[in-house]
């Protein structure tokens, strides 16, 4: 029988896949290229906004942020150098890179003192330079150190890799906004009302006179601050008690399991609405609020995994053994369940953002006058009946693109840590 014909049944159809995993691989290929090339104009971009920016220091900002990525590329390449002579262990040449990274953020924090007297700016010149420099260092060890390890899960890892990168680009840009935005994104009557986009207003502006660009790139921080805590406060909570619960069973289980899935019953987004307005704005009211709608998420996970890991052979040995209850969690079950976690982790990063950007919308986020995407949205629904599409178009693109990365990074991370999905 030749590989073209087609074996056939009563109830299935079998076909060889008309692609090979090489064809597949090479598409994904083509598509982390148009990436990368899209990653290289957003840094081009911010670059030339940098030069006519409103702080009058943009450019210097940028400037030191990728001489921080640099000097950690060097170290890198350093580091992998020592590796292949065989003259540095792993752990030392973890413990360099490390220590470079310490340094180059304290350099950071330096900097933001001597250049301003003032102590708010200098905090916040000294954060992002330290934030932006390493966030940057990230998207240059994920090339140069990443690659040749999720290349060779073929499209998988580069479909891990893309998400990354969107997160990281958006992250840098988010970090160091405020330095290199045009206008100041809370300041009113920088250009004419609701006007489309324009010279000198390439977002067109707000019904108020902002401009739309400069909200757009400072938009993101809120958004990423409830994200970030809502979702270390799910696995801090969520792995614990699925882990604690499973592995003592009985009573404890299902009383643990009855409450999660009492939470797991409500809509999401309408229970995180409830909780946002019972404890009012605020970033981490918001972030409380979706960390209560997702904690049994990583609850069920944790619980399954742990349910299947425990009654494994090692585990068994181990109990025969006469190992304690601490170590048998913490070095035979825990190790073989974080991969799950940490997917679970990836994916409700994406859920956070669009649950705080609905929770904004709904007029339960932040102050009016913070830029965010969600009130962006807001005001955009109402000036898009009028036909000033522009408003809500591109924070709308901005919480897409987000959501995206991040949901890439989840699913391709999942398929990595699971090889039995390749097979």
């Amino acid at each position: 029988m030749t590989q073209r014909k087609i074996i056939s049944g009563v109830f299935i159809q079998l076909k060889p896949p008309r692609e090979t995993f090489e064809a597949r691989s090479t598409k994904w290929w083509i598509i982390f290229i148009i990436i990368l090339a899209t990653l290289a104009i957003v840094l081009g971009g911010l670059v030339l906004l940098a030069a006519s920016s409103n702080s009058g220091i943009g450019l210097q900002v940028v400037a030191y942020t990728f001489l921080f990525g640099f000097i950690i590329l060097l170290a890198s390449s350093f580091r992998r150098l020592k590796l292949k002579e065989g003259t540095m262990t792993v752990n030392r040449s973890n413990a360099f890179l490390i220590i470079i990274f310490v340094i180059m953020a304290a350099i950071s924090f330096a900097v933001g003192i001597l250049t301003f007297s003032n102590f708010e700016q200098a905090t916040s010149l000294s954060s992002a330079l330290s934030l932006g420099g390493i966030v940057l260092s990230l998207i240059v060890l994920l090339l140069y150190e990443g690659y040749p390890i999720l290349s060779e899960r073929g499209s998988p890892g580069f479909i891990a890799m893309s998400g990354l990168l969107i997160v990281f680009a958006v992250v840098y840009m988010t970090a160091i906004s405020w330095w290199i935005v045009p206008y100041d994104p809370t300041r009113l009557d920088v250009g004419p009302y609701g006007a489309p986009p324009q010279e000198g207003f390439p977002l067109g502006t707000t019904a108020l006179g902002q401009d739309l660009l400069s909200r757009v790139i400072a938009g993101g921080g809120i958004m990423l601050q409830v994200a970030m805590l809502s979702v270390v406060v799910c696995f801090s909570i969520g792995v614990p008690a699925g882990l604690a619960a499973s592995y003592r069973g009985g009573l404890v289980d299902r009383g643990a399991s009855l409450v999660m899935d009492s939470i797991f019953a409500f809509p999401g987004l309408v229970l995180a609405i409830a909780i946002a307005a019972m404890l009012g704005p605020g970033v981490t009211n918001m972030a409380l609020a979706i960390a209560v709608v997702y904690i049994p998420s990583y609850f069920r996970v944790v619980r399954s995994q742990v349910l299947t890991v425990k009654e494994l052979a090692y585990v068994e040995a181990a109990v025969a053994l006469g190992a304690r209850d601490r170590d048998i969690i913490f070095r035979y079950i825990l190790p073989n369940i974080l991969p799950s976690a940490v997917v679970v982790l990836s994916i409700n990063f994406a859920d956070a953002v669009l649950t705080a950007a609905g929770l904004t919308f709904v007029g339960l986020g932040l102050p009016v006058d913070v830029p965010d995407w969600g009130w962006d949205l807001t005001f955009g629904s109402h000036e898009y009946i009028a036909g000033k599409w522009w408003s809500i178009t591109f924070p709308g693109l901005m919480i897409v693109i987000l959501a995206l990365g991040f949901t890439l990074a989840g699913e391709g991370l999942n398929e990595v840590l699971t090889p039995k999905l390749k097979e």
